[in-house]
C-alpha cells in the first residue's frame, strides 16, 4: 500500500472523501497546486473563479495580517495534508515558509473548509495525446463511479 498519495487539494477541490480514506489507511496526503493553482487560467485558458481572488480568502488574509498564499499554505497543513507551493519568485518563497507559528482561527478555518465552489484548477490537457493513453480528460481523471468503488 502507499505511503503518500500526491494529488490537487485546496479549498476549491478538498477532496475531502479521498483525505477521509487516506486516514482511515494510514496514508499521508499531500497536496499539489495548494494555493488553486493561480497560474492555470493562462496556461490551460481556464475560465471561472480564482481562489486567491475569493473573498472569503482575501477578508480572511486581510483580517489576519497574512497573505492569501500564507492562508491556503495554512489551510493545507491544518486539513492535515502536507503542501507542495511553487514560486521561482524569493519574496513569495520565504513568505510561504512563515506560517509554522501560527494557525487560523477555527471559524476562519471553517469557512474555507465550507467554499461552495468544488473544482480543478489543474487540467488534465497538458497530458492529453491523441497517440498516448490519454486522449479525452475523462481517460486521465478518475470518474466518480472509479473512485468510489476505490474508496469502498
Amino acid at each position: 500500500a502507499p505511503s503518500v498519495l500526491q494529488v490537487e487539494v485546496h479549498p476549491y477541490w478538498r477532496q475531502d472523501s479521498l483525505l477521509k480514506y487516506c486516514k482511515e489507511k494510514s496514508i499521508h496526503m499531500t497536496a499539489f497546486s495548494p494555493l488553486g493553482s493561480p497560474d492555470s487560467s493562462s496556461m490551460f485558458q481556464r475560465s471561472g473563479p480564482k481562489l486567491m481572488d475569493d473573498p472569503i480568502l482575501t477578508a480572511i488574509a486581510a483580517k489576519l495580517n497574512r497573505s492569501p498564499a500564507q492562508c491556503l499554505i495554512r489551510w493545507g497543513i491544518q486539513h492535515g495534508t502536507s503542501i507542495l507551493p511553487k514560486s521561482v519568485n524569493e519574496g513569495r518563497i520565504k513568505s510561504n515558509l512563515d506560517v509554522i507559528d501560527w494557525e487560523l482561527p477555527r471559524e476562519d478555518y471553517e469557512s474555507l473548509c465550507t467554499l461552495s465552489n468544488q473544482q480543478r484548477m489543474v487540467s488534465a490537457r497538458f497530458w492529453l495525446n491523441p497517440r498516448g493513453p490519454y486522449k479525452t480528460e475523462a481517460d486521465f481523471w478518475d470518474t466518480s463511479a472509479e473512485a468510489e468503488n476505490f474508496v469502498q
